[in-house]
């Protein structure tokens, strides 16, 4: 239990999830489906699953298919609906969404925190959408999605974690039953067969949806100032000190797996998930990569997002980012079979 100290106000939270729930469950409260085809990419825990990555690994694999991406926007300042546009802010649109257009320039990426509203707008402008994607939205139970696809990481899973406040299960852990499909995200390469067999047995106390692994393949590093001469060749950063700066879940335990590749961490400055940066963090920062030699700096694609807004600022920092891909254990061809017998 993350923070048993708010175990007294558990009950109070888990009744009032569960009555909503209740109310959809007997169609008091009513969700929409629409005929275009729906994916809903979601999770039970708050945060830290992965669901922008798995949606982008879900677009490459649909490049077949007109597909257009609708997210709440997490963060973002403005309200209401918005086309997301890869010369905007964090600001304007949430760090995901400026992500995955950045990414995928050609597929519409649009913004609103209703996203059964965001439906029709977004078929107005691309009538001949094949299939919209929700990244987090399983909670957004107005929306009746085609397929439901529910996360949840492999060093985090479900199945252990208890209802806010106490945990970090924003819905209870029955509520798996109403995923299509349950992905286990961020594995290690390793896993057996045993091992995968005993977490599908746990799951299936509480969901019948066939259970997929997957894991994250790092990309090549992204340097956001290219030109600097601190740019080292890969095989030179044995020798080079490493300073980690972020704001997403699970705090600097993400960069766990590429401390390896450099002599030492000689410093961190991390901030809770969607943080918004300001002018007052990134005078801190420097003042701690100062006093740190002026290392390179390691942050993720996401913070980047953020951070791009006070790029002036950073143009002497040697910071970068492994952009990353989702790619599954094994049984790639049946997963990707069963999704679009679903979809389509």
């Amino acid at each position: 239990m993350r923070r048993p100290w708010f175990i007294l106000f558990l009950p109070f939270y888990a009744l009032a999830v569960w009555l909503r729930n209740r109310l959809f469950d007997l169609g008091i409260l009513r969700a929409t489906r629409f005929d275009t085809p729906t994916l809903i990419i979601g999770n039970l825990n708050a945060g830290g699953s992965g669901k922008t990555p798995h949606t982008e690994f879900l677009l490459r694999m649909f490049k077949d298919k007109s597909c257009a991406v609708i997210s709440r926007g997490y963060g973002r300042k403005s309200k209401g609906f918005y086309w997301v546009n890869e010369s905007g802010t964090a600001d304007q649109f949430g760090d995901e969404p400026l992500q995955i257009r950045k990414k995928f320039p050609h597929i519409p990426v649009a913004v609103c925190e209703d996203r059964v509203l965001a439906v029709p707008e977004l078929l107005g402008e691309y009538p001949d959408t094949d299939l919209i994607l929700f990244d987090d939205a399983y909670q957004h139970r107005y929306l009746k999605g085609k397929v439901q696809i529910l996360l949840t990481a492999w060093s985090d899973l479900f199945m252990d974690d208890f209802l806010l406040p106490a945990g970090n299960l924003r819905e209870a852990k029955k509520e798996a039953k109403r995923a299509d499909i349950i992905l286990v995200s961020k594995c290690p390469e390793d896993v057996n067969v045993a091992t995968k067999t005993a977490i599908r047995s746990r799951i299936k106390q509480f969901s019948q949806a066939p259970v997929f692994f997957t894991r994250y393949e790092a990309g090549a590093p992204v340097f956001v100032n290219p030109d600097h001469p601190a740019k080292f060749p890969e095989e030179d950063w044995k020798e080079q000190a490493v300073f980690v700066f972020s704001a997403i879940a699970n705090e600097s335990k993400w960069a766990n797996p590429y401390l390896f590749l450099f002599k030492e961490k000689v410093g961190e400055l991390c901030y809770s998930d969607h943080h918004r940066f300001t002018k007052r963090d990134i005078d801190l920062f420097l003042k701690r990569w100062n006093s740190a030699g002026k290392p390179l700096v390691i942050t993720t694609e996401k913070d980047w997002m953020r951070l791009m807004e006070f790029h002036s600022l950073l143009q002497e920092v040697p910071l970068f980012y492994f952009p990353v891909k989702v790619h599954l254990l094994s049984d790639e061809k049946e997963f990707e079979s069963l999704l679009r017998k679903r979809l389509f």
